[in-house]
């Protein structure tokens, strides 16, 4: 597939695509497609270790979802009958239920996602409604759910549909510097946050800072963001790709089967009861001790620990030198020499 609105560069082990729609980069059904068949293809890319998001318009990263695309559902939405379902709490109900059915059968089986996508799509020409949010949604439990490090490097403001698509990513940083704000404003024009935020948002942040969010409506900057949880951190515009570059290579050192692993149990565990989601790690666990990678780093800390903590004499050291011995294996296992990797 050729990329309209998406341009990718490499670095070492990490994929950086530049997101672009000029003149303000606002989000639109075929920069979702374009997206959706990166992410897939990244996700069979074993040279990936960490995919990158950023803006392709200076100082902005992604204004908002295109309106004039959101307003056509006005009308869509009745071609289809979707306006009475949801009237009625019986139908209501039955909507609701069959849209989560299809959304999992479309996790369980890639045919099946494919074939509804396709269906959706045809639909459009009459109907872009179903398109639309099935098309919204797998995009963004495809970046979710990617068994990579992802990172939303927002490099200017972030409204809207882009705030939605940065909360898919496991760390967002932020310029900082240059009075760059993120919103959730949808409240303003009487429609809810459509892209997940209204489910993320509350599960990222917290259920009262989410909901002061979306329903004031009002922008935060990287300080404020941080403040509650929205971004990972920010840095100054000079350094800016310099930096999150840094926090990629060190992030590209942790083994994939783990961070895949470590995913799954943290977004398939929130859907679920505490009992389901000690299953679900038990069942990573496996996973993961059933790995050569896993061994062989595990024999690679004992022979560690061997040399450098099991030898040492307690009674010598202070408690200085004992957290510097402390922080010296920490600082080891993190710059990943437990095992080996290629960029």
């Amino acid at each position: 597939m050729e990329y309209k609105y998406l341009k990718t560069r490499r670095e070492k082990s990490t994929l950086w695509v530049e997101i672009k729609n000029p003149p303000v980069n606002f989000l639109t059904v075929a920069m979702l497609e374009e997206l959706f068949d990166m992410v897939k293809q990244v996700s069979r890319d074993d040279s990936v270790r960490v995919f990158i998001l950023t803006g392709g318009i200076e100082d902005i990263y992604i204004m908002h979802f295109s309106i004039p695309e959101l307003l056509t559902l006005s009308t869509d939405n009745k071609k289809l009958l979707l306006n009475l379902f949801v009237k009625s709490k019986i139908t209501g109900a039955i909507f609701k239920y069959v849209t989560t059915y299809t959304n999992w059968l479309m996790d369980c089986f890639r045919w099946y996602e494919t074939l509804m996508l396709k269906i959706a799509k045809i639909m459009s020409g009459y109907s872009s409604s179903l398109y639309l949010w099935f098309i919204m949604q797998r995009v963004y439990f495809a970046i979710e759910r990617l068994n990579k490090i992802t990172i939303a490097a927002i490099n200017g403001n972030c409204n809207g549909g882009g705030t939605e698509l940065s909360a898919c990513f496991d760390f967002r940083l932020m310029v900082g510097d240059k009075g760059f704000t993120l919103g959730q404003p949808e409240v303003l024009i009487n429609i809810v946050p459509g892209g997940g935020s209204s489910q993320k948002l509350p599960r990222l942040i917290g259920r009262a800072k989410a909901l002061e969010f979306m329903l004031r409506g009002n922008q935060l900057n990287a300080q404020e963001a941080q403040r509650i949880g929205l971004i990972t951190g920010f840095f100054d515009k000079s350094e800016f790709k310099t930096r999150v570059q840094e926090f990629a290579d060190l992030m590209s050192k942790r083994p994939m089967t783990a961070v895949d692993a470590i995913k799954k149990c943290v977004h398939d565990g929130m859907e679920t009861t505490l009992r389901h989601g000690l299953s679900i790690e038990m069942e990573q666990s496996i996973r993961c001790l059933d790995t050569e990678d896993t061994i062989n780093a595990m024999q690679a800390y004992i022979r560690y620990l061997d040399e450098h903590v099991n030898s040492i004499d307690r009674q010598k050291l202070t408690t200085e030198e004992l957290n510097q011995v402390v922080q010296e294996t920490v600082r080891h296992m993190e710059e990943g020499k437990l095992y080996n990797f290629k960029h």
